[in-house]
């Protein structure tokens, strides 16, 4: 059944919609507002069946069990994720539902990610991705406490400009500064990276004893940070553990170019900047 609210707010935007210019301003946007009503469900609906095939993929054996989803968690995934085409909100949106697939339908924990995910940009949303995607590449299969500070900043990243322009398809470098500044003060306001974060260059980086031949960021992970990044893909009830699982992630959603640029800090640098001691 259609939401009334939704039938009146389109309504009402519609006519606003008449005017000139207003069509103009939202573009393809107005879809969602005015126009045939047909138009803004089937937009709706095909958002939301990218989001639950990519739950339902994410559950996996899960679903051979009796199991449900926690309402709430539902709730705000659907209000959020029927205005996301975005396809990485899909695949967050999908692995929040995955993990909150519980025999009782009980926890709730879901609702905290699916609130974060909708507040984030998608350039916050690539670059959490881009971050955690890379430190798990790396860190996968190894034995490390995630609860322990000490041990979360072995996964400290050290990753070149180069790795973020190719992988974004970056032409401008000056113009994207806006969006990678926006993109790691979000982070870091979320709590979702350390706010310890840099992006500088070799001189500014060497001056911090990180050793860099180029641009590059230096980010370190968080709690939060990695249980978005679990939760995401549909592991969350398992814990920090699921993050160095070598099969958390069946496929990188970015195509990340140069993955093997990237690396963790030395033991050095960790000892010289002052991190995990």
């Amino acid at each position: 059944m259609v939401d009334p609210i939704t039938v009146s707010t389109g309504a009402a935007a519609a006519a606003y919609l008449s005017k000139d210019g207003v069509a103009k301003l939202l573009g393809p946007t107005a879809d969602y507002l005015g126009g045939e009503l047909k138009s803004l469900v089937e937009k709706s609906q095909k958002n939301l069946g990218a989001i639950f095939k990519s739950a339902t993929s994410k559950a996996g054996d899960k679903l051979s069990e009796p199991g449900v989803v926690n309402a709430r968690v539902l709730k705000h995934v659907i209000d959020e994720g029927r205005f996301t085409e975005e396809a990485l909100f899909a695949e967050y949106f999908g692995g929040v539902l995955a993990s909150a697939r519980t025999p009782d339908g009980v926890d709730d924990r879901g609702v905290y990610y699916a609130q974060i995910v909708q507040s984030m940009s998608v350039y916050q949303l690539r670059m959490h991705y881009l971050f955690y995607y890379l430190m798990w590449n790396l860190a996968k299969g190894r034995q490390l406490d995630l609860n322990s500070y000490v041990d979360r900043c072995k996964l400290e990243l050290v990753l070149p400009a180069r790795v973020y322009e190719r992988t974004f398809g970056v032409v401008d470098g000056r113009k994207e500064m806006s969006f990678i500044v926006h993109g790691l003060s979000g982070l870091s306001r979320e709590d979702l990276i350390e706010e310890s974060w840099q992006f500088d260059n070799p001189k500014v980086l060497k001056a911090s004893h990180i050793e860099v031949d180029s641009h590059a960021f230096c980010v370190a992970p968080t709690i939060a940070g990695i249980e978005l990044f679990i939760w995401a893909h549909g592991m969350g009830e398992q814990g920090l553990r699921a993050f160095l699982d070598p099969q958390l992630v069946e496929k990188d959603e970015l195509g990340i170019e140069f993955k093997e640029l990237a690396r963790f800090k030395t033991q050095m640098e960790t000892q010289l900047t002052g991190r995990g001691i």
